[in-house]
């Protein structure tokens, strides 16, 4: 049975307050996390790590969190995309498959919690997965 410690969550997020708080939070949580600060960073992380969920943000200072997102769904097609923003119109995202489920900011941590205590104790960085495999969130959690 696998436990937090075996998902990998990416937390990509140019606040670095919020960047912070989420990385303690998750790391309290017990989960492996790995904060970046850019879309960039985010990239070159999925091409050489595998991770289970990504915790982005939409606003970034180099790209849209959408245009990350399409990159993860192409590099880590299994992974769980979860975008954190201040927008409200996230549910054509949602509904279009690039991301699975959002938080708008503030952010609820304990609504987040609750999203991850849902998510399959799989990995997404195992090859023989298919992306139907991955939750189907459809809506905000």
């Amino acid at each position: 049975m696998s436990t937090n410690s075996d998902i990998c969550i990416l937390v990509v997020e140019d606040e670095k307050l919020l960047n912070w708080s989420l990385a303690k939070s998750l790391s309290n949580w017990g989960f492996n996390v790995h904060p970046v600060f850019t879309g960039r960073e985010a990239i070159a992380q999925l091409e050489s790590s595998g991770f289970d969920v990504i915790m982005l943000d939409y606003q970034l200072p180099d790209m849209d969190g959408l245009k990350v997102a399409r990159n993860v769904r192409r590099i880590q097609p299994n992974a769980v995309i979860f975008l954190v923003t201040a927008f409200q119109w996230n549910e054509l995202a949602v509904e279009a498959g690039l991301i699975d489920a959002y938080f708008n900011k503030p952010l609820d941590f304990q609504q987040l919690r609750q999203a991850l205590a849902g998510i399959p104790r799989w990995s997404s960085r195992d090859s023989e997965k298919s992306e139907s495999v991955r939750p189907q969130l459809t809506q905000k959690p």
